[in-house]
């Protein structure tokens, strides 16, 4: 290392009650789990729906069931491991004398100017000597003259054919190619470059709170939560900035104390020597994701910091909602099938194993629809997926839910703004149900090799939206496949009350965001053809 380069001293986010009571928790939790593995694995739960060599089916549908019901409860074990290993950095003063950029994109036809302004002036403000630049999409007079005002640099590439390919770190129309530009034509006048999204306002000490960590010359970069602002703005607004709550918490804490926090795209500051070294952001519909996965198949070394530096505004329409997890569960669905394989063997074991566990969320769509397949051949055909006693698995399975809730609540004091990011969440799991049909439809056209095209989050004004009952097609779908399966149940009596109350469970649910939605627009249609017939309308003579 550098003679002038420091270690970062990294924090225990867990004090000495702290590991008592986590101690006790994921001891009980081991255990019952533990003992939940040797019931659940009984070879006498296998189905006995076929003979001879057809018996296999009965294994490979009980494997079924199994993934279903086990996908949950191992990722609550890493989940553990990764509480077990939270840190948080202690604060090191800047360098003076670095040469800093500030920089946000812009996309003019898709983002309003008034949010633009709002954050370049945050920006402009914010301490630390530095330049502030937008990197706009269309070369807009009107941003152009805000520029002018602000004093903030302006950086276009449209026209310029070098940053506008169709394919490489230059891809045209795509986040990643526009800050590549900007640091192919204006990064060597910079050691750090600080970047948020045109919706993040920073705080006056961003570049203050985060500078100081690149004396240790291995850092390539430096993250913090992403916060959402608007939760106030609906109910879907309040539930994606509740599902945000743990990642940015417990879990991006337990990753800095591994090592490997996860780079966020809507803020960060980086190291002009590491992006060059990566060859740029990863030219993907999700490039943080995969630029992270560069920097540490390289080796660089980066910090988290849990503190609120940036506050912007998530998903409050369901058009908007659905988009943002569409391209985020289709993004590392790609990148786990096409670039993992690549990356993760350059990567330490631990990062290697962190980076396919989290690549596994997005699966839980898969485990759903298996779910409603199980329960098809049930309703259907009299197919069982196992032939254990209800009674039994819920002398033991209750337990073990009881003791993952508490931990979930438990959990909940590592939070970022623990006193407002405490509670329930409801809004947040009711968001998780309505999702699932969408993380499905990722791994579908992922595997069908369909290309999904970038989607900015819509912003401000530009987020309102009237209803769309086309996006619900899919929940009406799925929720009519488990009412015939309810319907069946009278006509071949099979009726298992537990396999049917999760078919009408299903049915409630998908049916009601479908309905609900197709009402809601009902009622809108209704309003404007009566506002329109009540427009007074002069009669001339």
């Amino acid at each position: 290392m550098n003679q002038n380069s420091i270690t970062i001293e990294k924090v225990p986010a867990l004090n000495r009650s702290d590991w008592f009571q986590f101690a006790f928790l994921v001891f009980g939790a081991v255990l019952l789990t533990f003992v939940f593995a040797l019931f659940w694995f009984s070879s006498a739960h296998i189905p006995h729906n076929f003979t001879g060599i057809f018996h296999f089916f009965d294994i490979f549908l009980f494997s079924l069931l199994s993934y279903v019901v086990w996908y949950q409860i191992t990722n609550e074990i890493f989940f553990w491991d990764n509480i077990l290993a939270m840190k948080k950095p202690v604060h090191i003063e800047p360098k003076p004398g670095l040469r800093v950029a500030f920089i946000t994109a812009f996309v003019p036809s898709k983002e309003p100017v008034e949010i633009l302004k709002k954050t370049l002036k945050a920006m402009v403000s914010a301490h630390y000597r530095h330049d502030t630049w937008v990197l706009d999409e269309g070369d807009s007079e009107e941003v152009k003259m805000l520029c002018r005002k602000l004093g903030v640099k302006h950086f276009t590439r449209k026209g310029i054919f070098k940053y506008n390919q169709k394919q490489g770190i230059y891809k045209m129309k795509t986040k990643a190619g526009n800050y590549n530009s900007w640091f192919d034509r204006h990064s060597k006048k910079y050691d750090v470059v600080a970047q948020l999204d045109m919706d993040f306002v920073p705080s006056r000490d961003f570049l203050l709170k985060t500078l100081g960590y690149f004396r240790d010359k291995e850092v390539a970069f430096v993250g913090s939560p992403q916060i959402y602002g608007n939760h106030n703005e609906s109910w879907i607004a309040k539930g994606a900035a509740q599902q945000a709550f743990n990642f940015h918490g417990p879990i991006q804490k337990g990753l800095y104390g591994k090592g490997m926090p996860l780079f966020i795209g809507s803020n960060h500051t980086i190291r002009v020597k590491a992006h060059s070294d990566i060859k740029g952001y990863a030219g993907h519909i999700v490039e943080d994701h995969l630029t992270g996965m560069k920097f540490y198949a390289k080796r660089w070394k980066s910090v988290y910091l849990p503190e609120i530096l940036a506050i912007g505004e998530g998903p409050s329409t369901w058009d908007a909602y659905f988009s943002q997890q569409m391209r985020w569960a289709y993004g590392l669905f790609h990148i786990l099938f096409t670039q993992s394989p690549r990356l993760i063997t350059k990567m330490k074991i631990n990062h290697a194993l962190n980076y396919l566990w989290l690549q596994q969320y997005y699966f839980y769509g898969l485990g759903q629809i298996i779910g409603i397949l199980l329960l098809s051949l049930y309703f259907f055909f009299g197919i069982n997926a196992t032939s254990m006693v209800f009674s039994d698995l819920l002398v033991l399975y209750v337990p073990l839910l009881t003791v993952h809730t508490l931990m979930s609540i438990w959990v909940q004091r590592f939070n970022i703004d623990r006193k407002n990011e405490s509670g329930v969440h409801a809004m947040g799991k009711l968001l998780s149900v309505a999702v699932w049909p969408i993380y499905f439809i990722a791994l579908l056209q992922v595997i069908s090799g369909r290309r999904l095209v970038y989607k900015t989050t819509p912003k401000g004004a530009n987020g309102s939206s009237t209803p769309s009952v086309s996006l619900f097609f899919p929940h009406f779908i799925l929720g009519t496949i488990t009412l015939f399966c309810i319907i069946a149940a009278f006509y071949t009596k099979n009726n298992s009350r537990v396999l049917l109350f999760w078919a009408v469970l299903n049915t409630v649910f998908m049916y009601g965001f479908f309905f609900v939605e197709f009402v809601y627009a009902v009622k809108l249609k209704v309003s404007k053809l009566n506002k329109d017939a009540f427009i007074f309308k002069p009669q001339l003579d």
